[in-house]
């Protein structure tokens, strides 16, 4: 499952022409390196239990993100190899640099394991909010008042042993 097209990649170096003859590197390779990248991307998605079947529709915002991340790790695959084309000393052609692309997409990668877009793919995810989830004190899910579920028993304030 791809979340990117080879248009949308080939868009990031707009002197490199597609549907000519002896096209290099071909159609069939672009979209093999989005089919890598993809299948990064939704091995990382499982292990983080987002759902993603029916996502395009059912979530487009998520599904957005995930064709970004697709899109730009392609982008590099696609720049180096038309970098090594073009030689050391042949001119960029106004083109990005591969290596930018790479940076955002692994930066991307390493949110996204991380956990910054879980509340974009799960609406009930636990964030790092700053703010008490369920009314608890400072981020703490129980009553400090409570007795029974405080758990740090042996530190309370005027206990005398």
């Amino acid at each position: 499952m791809s979340f990117t097209t080879i248009d949308a990649v080939a868009a990031h170096y707009p002197g490199f022409q597609r549907g000519v003859a002896g096209q290099n590197p071909s159609d069939a390779q672009i979209q093999s390196w989005i089919d890598n990248q993809a299948t990064r991307i939704t091995a990382l998605c499982v292990a983080r239990g987002y759902p993603l079947d029916g996502l395009v529709s059912a979530n487009p915002q998520a599904y957005a993100l995930l064709a970004l991340i697709n899109e730009l790790g392609a982008a590099a695959d696609l720049g180096e190899a038309l970098y090594s084309l073009l030689g050391p000393e042949a001119s960029a052609q106004g083109w990005a640099s591969p290596n930018a692309f790479r940076r955002s997409m692994e930066s991307m990668m390493t949110e996204l394991q991380r956990g910054d877009y879980d509340k974009l793919f799960v609406a009930t995810a636990r964030t790092g909010d700053t703010a008490p989830a369920f009314g608890g004190t400072a981020g703490q899910e129980t009553d400090a008042a409570d007795a029974e579920d405080d758990s740090n028993l042996s530190f309370r304030k005027n206990e005398e042993f």
